[in-house]
């Protein structure tokens, strides 16, 4: 009878180890979750992280942001070792992907990269469609060895914890949720908006504030050289796209590839972005370096890298002008509130009827 007992006890133990193993999922596990770039469940977690938004950053403290190696140097010396990968669901499936290189050292990311077109592909970014964050949703955050769109580039093969953060609220633990409606664009909320009543009375507020976008346009010259099993040189034409808003922060593209970044107080910026050449066989790590001034943009942009047993060096420049130029909110004096007035259009009604009558 004991040994009857007993048996029955361990079934049901195991019983019970399988179930849980059966719904382990993310977070727990990537067993649920379809990877865009390339699968690193299996890399030794060494790393931890938190994940946050302060503002307009994205905050990304990890204890390998000074540890892992370079896998690539630009001009400034000090880029890059991390990938930075976003954990999202999409209409009831997760999938990860890399969304941003990170430098040695660097922990802030601006918060406004977090979407399809740093995302750069499907289901995220297509025809007409770019993927945006929704307050409320739950989204995975992770760092890893250099893994961005494939390993050619990878320093170690190690990652993270995955941090989790419900957007517009912080950091969480529950990564429980109701995804958030979105138009036919991915932009949260449907694509038909509601019926409003319309206000009869109405207290004035502060005009909102006006944040301007500014596009900057013009041409960028440069060679790619490269040496060893293979020789070429690779002259560049290309058009240069800059999108400045007046809240500083920038969009920078070229060659269909784009990076977010700030305007600094003295006019600055700086940035980093793919170059592929030779088909594709080759990935350089390209550093920009710009001013904005007014309704001119200038600036200068350089990289390497090594590929298909040879070395490849990128040097360009780039001028640029718009028709207007930024107001900085941060310059701008403050708009005092109006005072309040206000009127009820029904009491002019009765009014207005006696005058109709009278004519007729």
């Amino acid at each position: 009878m004991l040994r009857h007992k007993l048996i029955i006890l361990m079934m049901l133990f195991l019983s019970s180890i399988i179930v849980q193993q059966s719904h382990a999922a993310f977070p727990d596990d990537f067993s649920d979750v379809t990877w865009i770039d390339p699968d690193i469940s299996s890399w030794a977690q060494t790393a931890t992280m938190t994940a946050n938004v302060s503002g307009s950053s994205l905050v990304i403290t990890d204890n390998k942001r000074n540890v892992w190696p370079k896998a690539f140097n630009d001009t400034a010396g000090d880029c890059c070792n991390r990938s930075l990968w976003v954990i999202v669901k999409l209409e009831g499936q997760w999938y990860a992907s890399t969304f941003e290189y990170m430098r040695v050292g660097q922990i802030n990311k601006f918060a406004e990269a977090v979407n399809g077109q740093q995302i750069k592909r499907a289901p995220f970014l297509r025809t007409g469609y770019r993927w945006e964050p929704a307050d409320g949703e739950v989204y995975g955050f992770m760092t890893s060895g250099i893994a961005r769109f494939n390993l050619d580039n990878n320093n170690v093969r190690e990652r993270s914890n995955v941090a989790l953060y419900r957007w517009g609220v912080g950091p969480t633990d529950n990564v429980d949720f109701t995804e958030v409606p979105r138009g036919s664009d991915g932009r949260p909320g449907g694509d038909e908006p509601e019926d409003e009543e319309p206000e009869v009375c109405v207290e004035p507020e502060t005009p909102a504030t006006v944040n301007a976008s500014h596009t900057y346009t013009g041409p960028a010259q440069g060679l790619v050289v490269i040496t060893g099993a293979q020789n070429a040189t690779l002259p560049l034409n290309d058009d240069v796209s800059i999108v400045v808003k007046d809240d500083r922060t920038l969009a920078f593209t070229v060659s269909d590839e784009t990076f977010v970044s700030e305007v600094q107080q003295d006019g600055t910026f700086e940035g980093v972005y793919n170059l592929s050449a030779l088909s594709g066989a080759c990935q350089v790590i390209i550093s920009v370096n710009g001013l904005i001034s007014g309704k001119t943009s200038t600036g200068s942009a350089q990289g390497s890298g090594n590929c298909i047993g040879s070395q490849a060096r990128f040097t360009a420049t780039y001028s640029a002008t718009s028709a207007t130029e930024p107001s900085y909110l941060d310059q701008r004096p403050n708009v005092p509130k109006p005072r309040p007035v206000c009127g009820n259009n029904t009491k002019v009604l009765p009014a207005v009827t006696l005058l109709l009558g009278e004519e007729e």
